[in-house]
């Protein structure tokens, strides 16, 4: 009985096999779907392309990491950054809630030492809100 040698497989010929199927199922595709919805859909599929992301705004290294999202709120948020804007996105939403938590927490730290802010003591601190006319009452 003759063993057949085993076929070393030529990376270069697997990724080029790869890309032609990748090239056969998006002309599928594009053949039954709009367009926008297939590039939507392969965005969605792909998040690990190159992000530019502006360092200068952070004071501290940048770091990336995994974060699981509903699908289409992945979708609405790519639609609405474009290339490149996802983390950037993101990092701004997780900053203004943690800013949003931290200022809870203050105020619930000097409600505790001070007491119960009163109606007319929020009332007069919004008349001095520079902005409190446009925002009408609380």
């Amino acid at each position: 009985m003759s063993e057949t040698p085993e076929r070393e497989t030529d990376p270069l010929q697997t990724r080029i096999q790869a890309m032609s199927a990748l090239e056969k199922a998006l002309r599928e595709a594009l053949a039954v779907v709009p367009l926008e919805q297939v590039v939507q859909q392969v965005t969605v599929m792909f998040p690990k392309t190159p992000v530019e992301i502006d360092t200068s705004r952070f004071h501290s290294r940048v770091q990336k990491v995994s974060v699981s999202m509903p699908e289409e709120l992945t979708a609405a948020v790519r639609a609405r950054t474009g290339p490149g804007g996802f983390s950037h996105y993101v990092s701004e939403a997780v900053e203004e809630r943690l800013r949003l938590e931290l200022m809870d927490e203050f105020a619930a730290e000097l409600a505790a030492a001070n007491g119960p802010i009163s109606p007319e003591e929020l009332e007069e601190a919004m008349r001095e809100w520079p902005d409190y006319e446009e925002q009408g009452e609380l």
